[in-house]
């Protein structure tokens, strides 16, 4: 892999562990001893930025769909990106506007709407279960299009353990614990929330990076030349016999006819056979019989 290409992807990591940890500890510190304001309540200096991170993976997604369908990627491929891509979008938005939060306390918990079996779980709060269900389907596909990248991988991997994490912490009926410990808490599943965001970031990050580097590239358009080429008819170039004056390059569009036999050549000559060298061998013998 190219230096570069390299070092940066390092520092993307490094760069967004770094936010994952120093962000929350900014918040916590500017709003102490209340330090659950910024973190843990809606529509939060915490939210915002988990949405800026949920909308640049969902970019990042997007565009490495892109180029895979440039790079000529089949659609198990592909297809997985772009679920990403509308997944982050839209847990972006829930974040920003509180989509989940607001159905149920508008309409789930009020009619005490909940899923038999799972008492743990406050009236309407099976939303975030349902989402996490959805992403564990999604993600068998989603492992197998990252897997050409170990490193954008094993970030993505540990996206989905705190993914899981948050979402345990969220079934929790807050109604069953103490005021400090459910603000602790609730303030630790932020925290977690925006570390999983991170580490999408980063896995979709590394894998674009990835993807310019040069000897990826020139190898992925190599393969991309090769198939196509298996697909096209081919027209190999055969160099001019001695005697015979070849098409120039510029000859006009006659000199870009395919190369074949000469029928005018005897067994085993080869030469060019197009209009535009046979009418410069014809001008050039009437010039010379000229007294």
């Amino acid at each position: 892999m190219n230096p570069v290409i390299a070092r940066a992807r390092t520092r993307l990591v490094v760069a967004l562990a770094a936010l994952a940890v120093l962000a929350p500890a900014a918040l916590a510190a500017a709003q102490y001893p209340r330090y659950w304001e910024w973190i843990a309540l809606e529509l939060t200096p915490m939210t915002w930025l988990q949405t800026v991170l949920l909308l640049l993976a969902a970019a990042t997604s997007a565009v490495i769909a892109v180029i895979g369908k440039v790079h000529g990627w089949s659609r198990a491929l592909r297809i997985p990106h772009w679920l990403l891509a509308a997944g982050f979008a839209y847990l972006a938005l829930d974040d920003r506007f509180a989509i989940h939060e607001r159905i149920r306390d508008r309409i789930l918990a009020p009619r005490d709407i909940s899923i038999p079996g799972l008492s743990f779980l406050a009236p309407g709060d099976f939303q975030v279960l349902l989402m996490g269900i959805a992403g564990l389907i999604v993600l068998p596909f989603v492992l197998r299009a990252l897997r050409r990248d170990r490193l954008a991988l094993w970030l993505f991997v540990l996206g989905v353990v705190c993914s899981v994490t948050s979402i345990g912490m969220d079934a929790i009926d807050p109604a069953t614990m103490p005021v400090d410990v459910e603000r602790l808490e609730q303030t630790l599943e932020e925290c977690v929330e925006l570390l999983a965001a991170a580490f999408y970031v980063a896995a979709l990050g590394v894998r674009l990076l990835g993807l310019l580097d040069p000897a990826t590239s020139t190898a992925t358009s190599s393969a991309t030349s090769t198939q196509m080429a298996a697909q096209t008819p081919e027209y190999a170039a055969v160099p001019a016999a001695a005697g015979t004056v070849p098409a120039a390059a510029d000859a006009g569009p006659d000199s870009r006819m395919p190369t074949g036999h000469d029928p005018r050549r005897g067994p085993g000559e080869v030469g060019v056979y197009a209009p535009q060298a046979e009418r410069t061998e014809e001008l050039l013998t009437t010039r010379a019989g000229r007294p």
